[in-house]
């Protein structure tokens, strides 16, 4: 999918011919391209991860997976997109999954979990925070920030095999989420990430209940079958 700001100084290439899409402000469209493509990477990345899936497409063909990142697509990430002209965003969303499912890409989940500290603020925590003011729903992705969490720390998938974690900060990463279990919040107080996150009661008091249940049992599946999400 190609969408080029229509600002051009001297005429443009016909790409509009072999599907490009010519707009007046790209924004809007970034914006959708982050809270939902990249973000959907995050959500089955990070749980798929600690679950002991190897593959993307391994991940969204689990149903259970499936229908939780539909459910962060449709209730937290979806509501707060500015307007984009000329787009479907069912259709969109529908797409997404039909392509991460798709079986010959083998997109591993290692890769999409790589860089975490640089994808996570930009493609999930800023949908926390739009939601925390707009006093939507933040369940689902709050699960994927607790779960990175144990990710940073342990390193390891609920069955106790080593997870490969690249990311430039790992360091500080897994220090910071040391401490959880003596302090909830450890992770969160990590201000270059999370920013004020960890003064909203709101989100702490969410997060705190997951992160102890993941610590208690890895076995992320519970808690996304769980009555309040999944």
């Amino acid at each position: 999918q190609w969408v080029v700001e229509d600002r051009f100084s001297n005429g443009r290439p016909a790409w509009e011919n072999v599907g490009a899409q010519f707009v007046s402000d790209v924004t809007p469209y970034e914006k959708m391209k982050i809270r939902l493509l990249n973000a959907s990477h995050m959500v089955l990345g990070i749980l798929g991860a600690i679950h002991g899936y190897v593959s993307i497409d391994d991940v969204v063909s689990d149903p259970v997976f499936e229908k939780y990142l539909r459910g962060f697509l449709d209730l937290e990430a979806t509501p707060i997109l500015d307007p984009v002209q000329g787009m479907d965003l069912e259709v969109y969303k529908d797409e997404l999954i039909e392509r991460f499912a798709n079986k010959n890409m083998k997109d591993s989940v290692s890769r999409i979990c790589s860089e975490s500290s640089a994808k996570i603020p930009n493609f999930l925590i800023d949908t926390i925070n739009d939601n925390l003011d707009r006093g939507g729903s933040i369940e689902y992705a709050t699960l994927v920030i607790a779960a990175w969490c144990y990710y940073s720390d342990k390193g390891r998938n609920r069955h106790g095999s080593e997870i490969e974690i690249i990311d430039e900060i790992k360091q500080p990463l897994r220090d910071a989420a040391r401490g959880t279990e003596e302090d909830p919040l450890s992770f969160l107080r990590l201000e270059e990430i999370f920013g004020d996150l960890v003064k909203s009661k709101r989100f702490t008091s969410l997060y705190t209940d997951m992160v102890l249940t993941i610590y208690a049992d890895p076995n992320i599946i519970n808690l996304m079958r769980s009555g309040t999400i999944g």
